[in-house]
């Protein structure tokens, strides 16, 4: 476990700042807390009097958002997935005594974070070898080495496909699945090698595409972590903790985790994006969204902090 926290540029800072409105005693939600970028800045704005509840299910994020937030006393965090958050006694204990009326503001950066690709023994980046892990929970559930091996060619290229959006998944899962029965898949460089058997990588490094693996690392990342299965589960509970007037912010990454951001923001709204003209039963209209399109990335901080190129901020706020 690493000592010292990375440097880490927390993503979209200013945008979240500017659109979760604090009073000086806040109750904040922070349902990935990572490694407390974002809490920083939000307990910054706060008096003694706010009480911050920073979730995460990574113990190596846990504990380096502690070492950089020290022992503020307004800072409480919980070892958990935001997905099963909801019916955690712990959870529902700390909000009874600190955050009876609801949260004045929800915060959700999904996805991976940096420093989980910065760390080689991860399994997260290619860029690197390391062990074919990819756990956001290093203390629980399958490897992604053990995912890989109880797939069928059929299922691990429906999976590559719904959650990379990779065209060549088929070819792609038999090639894996060949590796893996041949012991060639122990590590982030073999996943990667039988990529490149079907998209090999200089043409597309010549042609400035991105690497041909990449698809594929976050497909098998999202199914290993089951990153996607509960999203729109957690965000409607989320905003049923909301106290009027609080607002909900998530930040997303890619396209599949965005659409069911959106979606459900919306439906939540009682804007119904179905089939034919009318909803069949009537929506409930809980929340109201705020800069309906999203909000991207400067251009200055795309240029400063790439990673954040990709990242999409929406805000939706409760009604009374």
């Amino acid at each position: 476990m690493a000592t010292q926290p990375p440097t880490h540029v927390p993503v979209l800072l200013q945008e979240v700042l500017d659109n979760l409105v604090l009073p000086p005693a806040a109750r904040i939600l922070d349902l990935t807390l990572g490694l407390g970028g974002h809490a920083e800045a939000l307990l910054a704005r706060c008096d003694k009097g706010a009480r911050y509840l920073g979730v995460d299910r990574d113990p190596e994020a846990r504990y380096l958002a502690r070492r950089r937030l020290g022992d503020d006393a307004r800072l409480e965090i919980l070892a958990c997935a935001y997905e099963d958050l909801w019916n955690d006694a712990r959870f529902l204990a700390w909000k009874a005594e600190s955050a009876p009326g609801g949260f004045d503001a929800i915060l959700a950066d999904l996805g991976v974070s940096t420093l989980q690709l910065r760390s080689p023994e991860r399994g997260f980046s290619f860029r690197d070898e390391g062990p074919l892990d990819m756990r956001m929970d290093t203390t629980s559930g399958p490897t992604a080495v053990e995912w890989i091996a109880e797939q069928t060619d059929e299922s691990l290229a429906d999976a590559i496909y719904q959650y990379g959006e990779e065209r060549a998944s088929r070819p792609i899962a038999r090639a894996i699945l060949r590796a893996h029965r041949e012991g060639r898949l122990a590590t982030t460089k073999d996943l990667a090698e039988a990529v490149y058997t079907v998209i090999p990588r200089e043409p597309a490094k010549r042609k400035g595409h991105s690497d041909p693996a990449t698809r594929t690392f976050q497909a098998i990342r999202i199914a290993v972590n089951g990153e996607l299965d509960r999203l729109a589960a957690a965000l409607e509970s989320a905003a049923g903790h909301l106290r009027p007037g609080g607002r909900l912010a998530v930040i997303s990454f890619h396209s599949l985790e965005d659409r069911i951001v959106k979606q459900t923001l919306r439906r939540l709204a009682g804007i119904y994006d179905g089939p034919g003209r009318t909803a069949p039963v009537a929506l409930p209209k809980l929340l109201k969204l705020i800069h309906p399109g999203g909000l991207a990335p400067s251009e200055a901080e795309a240029a400063v902090n790439p990673p954040s190129r990709s990242a999409r901020l929406r805000v939706a706020e409760r009604l009374p």
